[in-house]
């Protein structure tokens, strides 16, 4: 029993040591090692939840976006050119509005007139006529709607716009063709002037048709002395008419006529002036 106590022991000195070295050499082995990266939280885009949908974008503001008001509309179309006739009745000038034109006799015809617009005239005032005054009875008297330009018979008159050849009796109703004659109506299609009319009355003869356009300068007819003029000098009676009514007081009366003093635009236009 004693022998085999003493030779155990060196055994279990041995083995002791063996555990001891394969302790310490694990826990080096641990101390060496890379620490695992900890398990990141988990972060709302990495919830296992289900991502809400995403919301539709935001309205834009006020600010950013075009206002329904009419400061921020889109832009008009353009403007009407420099020097266009006016467009409506409120402050129309009826014996200074100037309306671009051409002129209705050639320039090397030789010819003359003056501003006669509302002198005084013989005969019934239709509604689209002026009046001067009123008889003591009260029926109006009627005024000059346009300017006579003088030359020689047979003087061709030319479009002092382009535009459309209409028909006076269908816009001028009840139509006299006994007081004008052979008449040409032109209606113009220029941007400066769109609807308004020219008129030329008492001609010889007539070169174009109702509803045929015409350009500047196209020879419309030839000058005469048909209708009430067939006792006068040779002339055109050349009127000007708006595309609405122009409310004014006349004779007394509240009336609303679309013709007007053509005056200032034939001198305007005058190729000798």
């Amino acid at each position: 029993m004693n022998r085999a106590a003493r030779g155990g022991r060196p055994t279990a000195l041995l083995l002791g040591l063996v555990v001891l070295v394969l302790a310490i050499a694990s826990v080096a082995s641990a101390a060496l090692a890379p620490a695992p990266s900890p398990s990141p939280s988990p972060s709302p885009t990495a919830s296992p939840s289900p991502s809400p949908s995403p919301s539709p974008s935001p309205t834009p503001s006020p600010s950013l976006s075009p206002s329904p008001s009419p400061t921020a509309s889109p832009s008009p179309s353009p403007g009407l050119p420099a020097g266009s006739a006016p467009t409506g009745a409120e402050g129309f000038a009826l014996r200074k509005t100037v309306v671009p034109m051409g002129f209705p006799l050639a320039r090397k015809v030789r010819y003359r007139y003056v501003s006669s617009f509302l002198v005084p005239r013989v005969g019934q005032v239709r509604w689209y006529n002026h009046a001067r005054g009123t008889t003591s009875g009260g029926t109006l008297l009627r005024a000059h709607d346009g300017v006579d330009i003088y030359a020689a018979k047979r003087t061709p008159l030319l479009a002092v716009v382009s535009g459309t050849i209409v028909d006076p009796a269908t816009l001028w109703k009840p139509w006299n063709p006994a007081r004008y004659g052979l008449t040409v109506v032109i209606e113009s299609d220029e941007p400066t002037s769109v609807g308004y009319r020219a008129l030329y009355a008492h001609l010889d003869s007539v070169a174009v048709k109702i509803g045929q356009h015409v350009g500047r300068g196209d020879v419309l007819g030839r000058l005469g002395i048909t209708g009430n003029a067939r006792d006068t000098n040779p002339h055109v009676h050349f009127e000007l008419r708006a595309p609405f009514l122009i409310p004014l007081r006349e004779a007394g009366r509240t009336r609303r006529l679309d013709a007007f003093d053509p005056y200032p635009s034939l001198v305007r236009a005058d190729p000798k002036r």
